[in-house]
Order: C-alpha cells, then sequence, then structure tokens
C-alpha cells in the first residue's frame, strides 16, 4: 500500500514542483522590480469602466486609467487596461507608487509589491509539500538495514529474532 500511495501521488508532485516554479518565478520578478527598478509616485488622471466578453461568453469587468508620472527628470504618461500595471480599482487624482525599468521608462509595474505576498503562499505551501512527499515516501527508510538473503536466514534460522518496531516503539 505504502509504495501504491508513492506513485499515486507523483501527479501532485509534478504539478507542485510546476507551480513552485511559477511562485519562484513571481517572487524572483517581484525582488528585481522592487531591487532594481526606479521608484515613481503617479498621479491618476483618468478613469472609466469597461466590460470585455471573452469567447466563451463570459464577462470581465476592470479599468481603462490614464496616469502621469515622473521618470528620470522627464514627466511621463501611460494609458491603457488598469491590470497590466496591477491597478484593479482607482480613483481620478489618486496617487500610486509603481516601479518603472530605467532603461524603458515606459515600462511600469505597481505590482511588484502587491503580488508578493501570493507568491510567497504558493512557494511555501508547494515547496512544503514536496519537501514531505520526498522525505516521506523517499528518503525516510533509508537507514533500515539491507534485507539478509536466504543463506543467512538459513543459518540464523535457530536463533531468535529481534523485533524491529515502528516509528520507535518496541
Amino acid at each position: 500500500m505504502f509504495v501504491l500511495a508513492r506513485y499515486l501521488l507523483m501527479p501532485f508532485v509534478l504539478i507542485a514542483v510546476t507551480l513552485f516554479a511559477m511562485a519562484s518565478h513571481i517572487v524572483g520578478t517581484a525582488l528585481h522590480h522592487q531591487f532594481a527598478w526606479h521608484q515613481a509616485v503617479a498621479t491618476v488622471t483618468d478613469v472609466s469602466p469597461y466590460t470585455e466578453t471573452q469567447k466563451n461568453g463570459l464577462a470581465t469587468k476592470g479599468i481603462n486609467v490614464a496616469i502621469a508620472y515622473v521618470a528620470n527628470d522627464a514627466p511621463m504618461s501611460w494609458s491603457g487596461k488598469g491590470k497590466d500595471v496591477g491597478l484593479y480599482t482607482a480613483s481620478k487624482g489618486d496617487q500610486v507608487e509603481l516601479y518603472y525599468d530605467p532603461a524603458d521608462p515606459s515600462s511600469l509595474d505597481t505590482a511588484a509589491m502587491k503580488g508578493w505576498g501570493g507568491g510567497l503562499l504558493l512557494f511555501a505551501v508547494t515547496g512544503g509539500f514536496t519537501a514531505f512527499y520526498v522525505w516521506f515516501f523517499w528518503l525516510r527508510g533509508r537507514n533500515a538495514p539491507p534485507p539478509m538473503s536466504s543463506a543467512g536466514r538459513v543459518a540464523s534460522a535457530g536463533q531468535p529474532q529481534p523485533q524491529r518496531g515502528t516509528f520507535g516503539r518496541r
């Protein structure tokens, strides 16, 4: 039963490893934007709601925003879907902290600080599950003595065998 459980859980472990890689990417991108990109404070100059209908018929609501900010001592503006820069709610006149790429100041990210908590949670849960699986099903029994050959069993047939305990009990 133990071996069956080991292999039945394998697809879940592969999914967890994939999610762990995705979480690593989220956390790594957030850290990169936080430390390598410059921070600026932007002012929301315009907000308009929109509704998109997807191919499957579901409606998605969001906001179109226009923001103004100063990057590399030059006034800049950006407009587009708020979710593209991590804004899901905003009002005209709001001040928003954002990160911009110093090489391309039109590349923005406000989600660097927001997406990081979810990435860490995903990182911890999937990493913990994978580590527990590897330890419990593959590494835990490695210290057991090798099985005795049939010749060894015949030679010690008349002698009492030591009792092996389960989980440290005898």
